[in-house]
This record gives structure tokens, C-alpha cells and sequence, in this order.
């Protein structure tokens, strides 16, 4: 793998020292070539979106960790790989030394701006002065959260909850689906509505993260006790409460920021006990919708 990519300080500080090296239209937008193309030379990166299939010089595409991994054929005469984002704008360039056929993209990790989802062209070119490309095939770059369900410790004791805390019960759990090509990363869970938010008089209570959201199902621990109705200081009076909307928002990385929403039924002044309310006071499900 090569090690010769360009220091990554920002977003806009890479894409403005990129644009200054006086790339050609042709290369920074990454006009496709007229050479034919021969798919069975590709291989795809099962059917997620960064397929090959459509060019006889980029060979494999894969997400690995943070970084985005490009390989172009032996044959090729490849010496610097451009990756163009959604807007046409050049988003990283990586140089191949001598025999290199590998180059890396950082795409999470470092940047506090949000990575532009959407279709991204790949650009191979055999010197930094060449007009015309040697070839190019667009990839999709996508984060499709989805909060796919909200659990209770209470009624799901036998999770992996960190049960040393004396509130454990009071935790939940977020299950979140992303259906894209690549991670995204969660950084925050905004619990508008919830029982501890009203404990202390707040409309909403928000917990830190820094979980990567692969492809495919993650369930995210709760940092606090969300459906906590009382501590040392004082008690929520549930007879001010009768079913009441929870939602939870999770603040990503990448993508959208996905919420859903939960009914919660408090219990008497007495006996403030919580149940989950099986769909809306309309009839309608718990939806799991995006912002």
C-alpha cells in the first residue's frame, strides 16, 4: 500500500492546496476516456455499491476501516488516482510510486465536516500534465442510517448492559441499520422527551459516542440512564404525565441523521412506573423515520 498521499489537515485546506497544483479541467473533473472497457478484469466489492465492473484499469475498490482502498491493474500506466466528489470537486489525490498498484483515501476519522454522500468518480492519470484521463468509473459513497428500534433494560435484562451501574435498568439501547456502502460514525444520541430529560426540567438529554456504524446492524449502549425517573434529588411526578413521545436522534458522521420515536406511558403520582405504549396514541407504529 502506498504511503505517499497528501497530509490530511481539513477538507478545505486539502481541496484548495489540490486545486492550486494546476490540475487540467480534464483531470480534476475526470472526463472519461475513449478506451473500451473489459469487466473480466474487475471484481467487485460485493454488490455494495463500489463496483469495478464498468473499468478496464481500476480493479478492486473496498472500504477498510477508515480508509477507502484502490487498486488498478498491473498493466496500467496509472501514476496519480484523483477521487472526485458529488460536486465535481477534487476530494483527495494519491500518487502510485514505481511498481505501486494500491493507493488509500482517508474518508473517516479526521474531519469535523460532514463527507458528501453520494456518486464519486475515480480518476486514473498517467502524469499530472496529461489532458486526458486513462480511464474512470464512478462509485457510490453512502451512509444509510436507519434507527431500526429503541430497547429498555428493564425488559431486556439479558443484553450486554454494563450492569456495575446502580441505574442500569434505566438504560437503553439503540439499534441502527446502516444499508450504505461504507461506515458512518455516531457521535451523539439526542433523547428529546425522555423521562430523565424531564427529571431535570430539560426538553431534551444528550449522550457522547464515538461508535462506527458499518454496513449492516450495530446496537448502541446508552451513556446514561435514559428512562431514570428519580434520583438522590428529587422525583418526577408522573401524574403530571399521561403516554408521552420519546424521541431519540442519532447524530452521525455521515449520511442523514436518522430519529424514532417511542410512547412511553407514565404511571400514577404514586407509583411512577414506565410501560412502552406498542405504537401511537393514532394507532399508527413507533416510527423510525429520519429528520
Amino acid at each position: 500500500m502506498t504511503d505517499n498521499n497528501p497530509t490530511h489537515e481539513s477538507c478545505i485546506a486539502r481541496r484548495s492546496v489540490l486545486a492550486s497544483i494546476g490540475l487540467s479541467t480534464a483531470a480534476l473533473a475526470g472526463c472519461m476516456s475513449d478506451s473500451s472497457t473489459n469487466p473480466s478484469n474487475n471484481s467487485t466489492a460485493d454488490g455494495t455499491g463500489l463496483s469495478t465492473e464498468d473499468s478496464d484499469v481500476f480493479a478492486t475498490v473496498e472500504m477498510n476501516e477508515q480508509n477507502l482502498e484502490v487498486e488498478v491493474t498491473g498493466e496500467s500506466s496509472t501514476a496519480f488516482i484523483n477521487l472526485v466528489d458529488p460536486n465535481g470537486e477534487l476530494f483527495d489525490q494519491a500518487r502510485l510510486e514505481g511498481d505501486d498498484t494500491e493507493a488509500s483515501f482517508e474518508i473517516l476519522g479526521r474531519y469535523e465536516d460532514d463527507l458528501p454522500t453520494g456518486k464519486y468518480e475515480l480518476v486514473a492519470l498517467e502524469s499530472l500534465e496529461s489532458d486526458d484521463p486513462i480511464d474512470s468509473t464512478t462509485i457510490s459513497l453512502d451512509a444509510e442510517c436507519k434507527i431500526t428500534d429503541v430497547l429498555w433494560a428493564a425488559e431486556n435484562p439479558d443484553m450486554d448492559w454494563e450492569k456495575r451501574s446502580s441505574a442500569w435498568e434505566a438504560h437503553a439501547a439503540v439499534v441502527i441499520e446502516n444499508k450504505g456502502t461504507i461506515p458512518s460514525v455516531l457521535t451523539e444520541l439526542e433523547w428529546a422527551g425522555a423521562p430523565v430529560a424531564r427529571l431535570q426540567s430539560k426538553d431534551a438529554q444528550s449522550y457522547y459516542h464515538e461508535v462506527r456504524l458499518s454496513p449492516g446492524e450495530t446496537t448502541v449502549y446508552s451513556e446514561g440512564p435514559v428512562y431514570r425517573t428519580e434520583n438522590s434529588i428529587q422525583s418526577l411526578d408522573c401524574g403530571e404525565y399521561g403516554t408521552e413521545s420519546m424521541t431519540v436522534t442519532a447524530i452521525t458522521q455521515v449520511g442523514p441523521d436518522p430519529s424514532f420515536t417511542q410512547q412511553i406511558e407514565y404511571g400514577s403520582e404514586q407509583s411512577c412506573e414506565l410501560a412502552i405504549v406498542e405504537g401511537n396514541p393514532d394507532g399508527s407504529p413507533s416510527d423510525g423515520g429520519e429528520n
